[in-house]
């Protein structure tokens, strides 16, 4: 495979009978060849793109095998992921707008609606982003910051 890499690397080599313009040939080829689609950049989250901007930031993502997390304090359920060892909740609404009216009823420092008293696993961590809301579960205060960063870059007007 190496070989063929390598000998498809030099491109302008040929046998030196062969009395072909390059140059046209090259432009010819070009000229039929489909053009490649690039996909399209997501304008909202969905938790494929959550789980590439992680691993894409350096951090090792899991799905933690888990069916669903409910909240009765959020519209909508989300989902569990392991992020380099943490627990890292995903919850994904149609819409900012949506999002933005659970996510305003939480105290982000407890994250959790001023009536309610939940005892979390490990420390957490509210972040929200465009239509997503996550809740990272972590001790670790650098991997907190590297998530929260990670997630909040895409829509930082939001």
């Amino acid at each position: 495979m190496t070989l063929g890499a390598a000998a498809l690397g030099c491109g302008d080599e040929r046998p030196a009978n062969t009395n072909v313009d390059t140059r046209s040939a090259r432009a010819e080829s070009v000229a039929t060849r489909p053009p490649t689609t690039r996909e399209e950049e997501p304008t909202q989250w969905t938790l494929r793109e959550v789980a590439r901007r992680l691993t894409d930031g350096g951090l090792v993502v899991t799905d933690s095998g888990r069916a669903g997390v409910r909240h009765s304090f959020l519209g909508v359920e989300g989902h569990q992921l392991k992020v380099s060892g943490s627990d890292l909740q995903i919850f994904i609404y149609p819409d900012p707008r949506a999002r933005k009216a659970d996510s305003d009823r939480l105290d982000p420092e407890r994250v959790a609606p001023e009536t309610m008293i939940i005892d979390w696993v490990a420390t957490p961590h509210l972040i929200a982003s465009g239509n997503l809301l996550a809740i990272h579960l972590t001790t670790n205060e650098r991997l907190a910051e590297r998530v929260r960063l990670i997630l909040e870059a895409w829509h930082a007007d939001n």
